[in-house]
């Protein structure tokens, strides 16, 4: 029996590279891809095109945006004595949906024994020049309640005990192992509005 033309089977392993897309997945979405009009197709592989030529990370808060500094760092009406320290681009967005008027630091991503993530895979030693060179009255470490989050906020607490800055972390309102990025805008005020400073 013959088996799948090469170029498909290149396609589904490169969906399967996704994350959160298994193998099953991956053979559905590029036998999908392959099922609607051409042009439709085509869009998704010139948005990603698109998108990839655009967006680049900011030099100053390592947010994702097309111009840098990014829309945020550039925005005078900030708050730039506050700074929220968080994993991930995407939980800016949840952030910027509740209303947070200070300034970011993105780490991409966190301390982690097993997935091999160190110090220096982060950008932890642009974090620690920002918040010696300004002037902040508050760091929250917002990073996710879970294992590594936890984890990374404490090695962060260690390096910015003599920054000067209030250390915060986020309130409790949001649940041990979850991740900032799923959780309800409700919650994430509440755990913003009663952040607490770390001792």
């Amino acid at each position: 029996m013959a088996g799948r033309d090469r170029t498909i089977e290149t396609l589904i392993e490169r969906l399967n590279r996704l994350p959160g897309v298994g193998p099953k997945t991956a053979e559905r979405l590029a036998f999908h891809l392959l099922r609607v009009e051409q042009q439709e197709a085509l869009e998704l592989a010139v948005a990603i095109q698109d998108v990839r030529a655009a967006v680049k990370s900011c030099s100053v808060c390592y947010q994702l945006d097309a111009s840098d500094p990014c829309s945020i760092c550039s925005d005078a009406s900030r708050e730039r004595d506050m700074m929220l320290v968080v994993e991930d681009p995407r939980e800016v967005a949840r952030f910027e949906e509740i209303g947070f008027r200070g300034v970011y630091h993105v780490l991409q991503g966190r301390l982690s024994q097993l997935e091999g993530i160190k110090l220096e895979d982060l950008t932890i030693a642009a974090l620690l020049r920002r918040v010696e060179e300004g002037s902040f009255r508050e760091v929250c470490l917002a990073t996710n309640p879970d294992l590594e989050g936890e984890g990374t906020a404490q090695v962060l607490a260690e390096k910015l005990e003599k920054s000067g800055a209030s250390l915060t972390r986020l309130a409790r309102g949001l649940p041990a192992g979850s991740s900032i990025a799923q959780v309800s805008s409700s919650i994430l005020s509440d755990a913003i509005e009663g952040r607490r400073p770390l001792s």
